[in-house]
Formats: C-alpha cells, structure tokens, sequence
C-alpha cells in the first residue's frame, strides 16, 4: 500500500483513537447510574436555566442516555478503525484457500462494490434522521439529554469517513496490484 493512502487512513481512524478514551467514562457512569438507582436516587443535579444537552438536569436517565452515546460513538467510529486494522468479520477459510493476489482482488471489489454503496446510503438516509431530529428538537421523553440530533449526526458522519477509507483502501489496492506489489500490510 502507497505510503499516502496509509497516512489518509492513519488520519481517518484518528476520531477512533480519541473516542477509545472514553471508555474509561463510560465505566465510571455504568457504576454510577447502578449505585445511584439502588439508593433509589433519581436527580443528581437540577438548575433553573436550560443548559443545552443537558436541559434542566442531571438525572440517572441522563447517565443512561450517556451510556448509550458513548457506546454509540465507540462503535460508529471503532468500525473505521476496525476496517483499517483488518479487525471486521471475514471468512477465514476462504481466505486461507487463496492466493495474496486473490485476497487483494476480493479486498478490492469488497469495498468498491458492497462497502461503499452500503456506506453511501447510509450517509444518505442518515442526514435526513439527523435533520429531523433537529428540526423537532428531539429529546429523550424520560428526563434524560437533550439535542439527540449531535448523536444521530455521528451516524452519516462515521459512515462517510468508513466510505472513504473503504475507498482509500480500494485504491491504494488497485495500485498495489498493478504494480505487482502482493503485501496486505496496510497499516
């Protein structure tokens, strides 16, 4: 793979590598909620004046909602990173049965043509659940955050950096190929 097409890929997976953290986070809100629900606490916090996101308060639903955005957010930008490391689902037997030529062609075509479409429609269709949810101000019904639409704008926006490091790949791939170069490193 051309040095450029690792380096593009490299900078994609970089919300990845920053989202990781915040596992830690999420252990710490995971713990909290429990406790705080087995007091039979509800409200952590309140305040008069809505503040955005949070809207009037911080509740245990509001670490639920937290929860699951961080959990959305390791998974959505995880699988950028997960494709470039070759970390994803595959079928290893067949893979095993074929030559490093073969891999690439099938990495190649796999990308180009079930992976970018796949990511494109998605990307699509995303921008309009994101606007909708800004346009209403959707917000959780059960005292939790507020502003869904920022996390349902991470769906096209992850998508779009997955269809364009499918499409990185595909062609540092191509390159490779032609130039007779039959190492899968991309990293």
């Amino acid at each position: 793979m051309p040095v450029f097409f690792k380096h593009v890929m490299a900078v994609l997976c970089w919300p990845a590598r920053w989202v990781s953290w915040l596992t830690l986070p999420l252990i710490v809100t995971i713990l909290l909620s429990v406790v705080l629900a087995k007091m039979g606490q509800n409200s952590l916090i309140a305040w008069d004046d809505p503040i955005p996101v949070l809207g009037r308060g911080l509740t245990v639903n509001s670490l639920f909602d937290v929860q699951w955005y961080i959990f959305a957010l390791l998974v959505l930008f995880g699988g950028v990173w997960a494709l470039r490391d070759d970390r994803h689902v595959s079928v290893d037997f067949l893979s095993l049965m074929m030559s490093p030529r073969q891999r690439l062609w099938v990495r190649m075509l796999g990308d180009l043509f079930f992976l970018l479409p796949f990511c494109v429609i998605i990307a699509w269709y995303g921008w309009n659940f994101a606007g909708v949810a800004w346009r209403t101000a959707e917000a959780s019904t059960q005292g939790g955050l507020n502003s869904r639409w920022l996390i349902k704008a991470v769906v096209p926006l992850s998508f779009g950096m997955l269809a364009l490091l499918g499409l990185t790949r595909a062609i540092g791939t191509a390159i490779q190929l032609a130039k007779g170069d039959l190492t899968e490193d991309i990293r």
